[in-house]
């Protein structure tokens, strides 16, 4: 007998064993370890987490948020769905658990009044993406995140301006505008972050008539990822410099099976004849400050075509893709990038 309900703080261990599951990616594909299943869902202030049992066992998660966003500039509701997984042979056996425990969250958030539903769904999980579809959604925009090894080497005097983080929230603000997605008070995160010890700091080179910044958050206490599956050609990289990591300040590969944590980057701006270099520039000083914090991975969350930046190259990196995909709810149109991405979100 399959039933829906809403998990409580004692479905924690069976949430996580789920988790681990669910990869994530086909090329590079990593599992996320966290103690707390349910911190994505404290970030929002009102989130379910609804959960469907075959016969008693956990087979499926859906969570959902009803977020305060701009919608053409005007304050409004959309919901933002999250965490859809399923148990492996569960999928496999092709039940149709699934979509009920979609179509109940649909409703739910049908019901909460939200203009429309969205969510980020990686581009290589083609289950959750055919979810999604036959449901309704559609890709909107599609975002990349930049994952970069953290460097070894002396890590730079740095001003995280945190003494003026209302300041610095109004300079984001001012570049981001109004564009959809965007929550109505975008500094909620901000605070939150800086309140939890999450947020490191807004750092920024300014040159000339250039400048670049972006956000730097430590989610490393928070939750980590194991690989357990990377292209030979990485692991071959690894070979060759892993061992000269030890010695010199070049980046070192991850491991297959080794744990990973991570310092993720957000908001990123860069202005002026020399911004996309100043951007490249500040993030190998934040990958340095990432090492010496014990962090392995940093990743930088950007959209694609994104008038705000343009993103460098590094070498080795990795560029993982998420499609955005909205269904409308009492709205006829779609959102018209460029989109937000906000941090509670990924």
């Amino acid at each position: 007998m399959f039933r829906i309900r809403e998990a409580t703080p004692l479905d924690n261990d069976a949430l996580l064993r789920l988790e681990a599951q669910s990869p994530q990616g086909t090329g590079i594909s990593i599992v996320i370890d966290r103690d707390d299943y349910f911190y994505r869902s404290r970030l929002h202030d009102r989130s379910t987490v609804l959960i469907g049992e075959e016969d008693g066992n956990l087979v499926g998660i859906m969570a959902y948020a009803i977020k305060d966003v701009l919608l053409g500039g005007v304050p409004d509701k959309a919901a933002y769905f999250y965490d859809l997984r399923g148990e492996a042979t569960y999928r496999r056996s092709m039940k149709r658990g699934l979509f009920r425990l979609w179509k109940r969250a649909l409703g739910e958030m049908e019901d909460s009044g939200a203009a429309y539903i969205y969510g980020h769904v990686k581009a290589d999980n083609p289950e959750s993406m055919n979810i999604s579809t036959k449901m309704g959604a559609r890709i909107i925009a599609e975002s990349n995140i930049l994952a970069l090894p953290s460097l070894p080497g002396k890590v730079p005097p740095y001003d995280n301006h945190l003494d003026q983080l209302d300041k610095e929230i109004e300079r984001i603000e001012s570049f981001v505008g109004v564009r959809p997605l965007r929550p109505v008070s975008l500094g909620d995160a901000y605070r939150r972050g800086a309140e939890l010890g999450y947020l490191r700091g807004v750092f920024r080179i300014e040159r000339g008539d250039s400048f670049a910044q972006v956000s730097a958050w430590d989610l490393s206490k928070m939750y980590s990822g194991r690989v357990l599956h990377m292209p030979i050609h990485l692991r071959a990289l690894g070979v060759l410099l892993n061992p000269l990591a030890q010695v010199l300040p070049v980046p070192r590969v991850p491991v297959v099976g080794r744990r990973l944590t991570y310092m993720q980057l957000f908001d990123p701006i860069c202005q002026g004849s020399r911004g996309v270099s100043l951007l490249k520039e500040l993030i190998q000083k934040l990958r340095r400050l990432a090492h010496a914090n014990g962090v392995s991975i940093l990743t930088l969350f950007a959209y694609k075509n994104d008038p705000l930046y343009t993103l460098p190259r590094f070498f080795p990196q990795e560029v993982l893709h998420y499609n955005t995909m909205v269904k409308p709810l009492r709205v006829d149109e779609l959102p018209v990038p460029p989109l937000y991405l906000d941090i509670r979100d990924v």
